[in-house]
């Protein structure tokens, strides 16, 4: 059985990660939800779940989708933190969901030396693609921690092994 390289290590953590654990925990923390409390805000300043969800998902859609993949999205970062427009669960889940398929099909397209190839970020805060997969991957862990927070400040229960459970399911953990 050969060892496989440290960067082929690297870029499949990535993935399961990016397409599959912290995905999980997001719709695992979503899913006690309904359309109203989606917007539920413990305090004021604080983004509930479904400003945290749709954020995410312009952020991979914007910055692996549009600058890695190259499709043709266009980010409306405002919309993204707009509690006003109402969006049902169900149409938080789809846009969601679209993101992490988007981010999937960008990963299938790439080969394992075009993540060394310079980032295409056009503000140029990474120097490679590779670290635009790392910085969407900090990102989306970021939200989906205080997407779980949200989750248990409404009261809602969930599995206390959460973290653990998606990273098994998705094959990022051996556990």
């Amino acid at each position: 059985m050969s060892v496989p390289h440290p960067k082929d290590l690297q870029v499949s953590a990535l993935r399961t990660r990016l397409t599959g654990a912290l995905p999980q925990m997001m719709n695992a923390a979503l899913e006690p939800f309904d359309d109203e409390s989606v917007w539920w805000q413990p305090a004021d300043g604080v983004n509930p779940i479904g400003v945290l969800a749709l954020h995410c998902a312009g952020n991979l859609r914007h910055f692996i989708g549009r600058h890695v993949g190259g499709t043709d999205y266009v980010r409306n970062r405002p919309q993204e933190f707009d509690s006003s427009r109402r969006l049902t669960k169900s149409e938080i889940s789809t846009e969601f969901s679209r993101a992490i398929s988007d981010v999937r099909a960008v990963m299938d397209s790439l080969k394992p030396e075009d993540y060394a190839a310079p980032s295409r970020d056009p503000e140029g805060r990474h120097w490679t693609v590779y670290e635009d997969f790392v910085n969407a991957t900090v990102h989306l862990a970021l939200h989906v921690g205080q997407a779980v927070q949200l989750a248990k400040l409404r009261g809602y229960k969930l599995s206390d092994r959460v973290w653990g459970e998606a990273h098994a399911a998705s094959g990022a953990s051996r556990v």
